[in-house]
């Protein structure tokens, strides 16, 4: 899922169009990830 950088609202448009945009005229956006714990184990 992606982000606006500026407002902050999640992107509603598909990902196969040419402009992306969003609703208050960014279209700078941020992938969300999801969070995930790495645990590295010493030998």
């Amino acid at each position: 899922m992606y982000r606006c950088i500026r407002c902050g609202k999640p992107l509603t448009s598909e990902l196969g169009v040419q402009q992306l945009e969003c609703e208050c005229g960014s279209r700078m956006f941020y992938k969300e990830r999801p969070n995930m714990k790495k645990v590295v184990y010493a030998i």
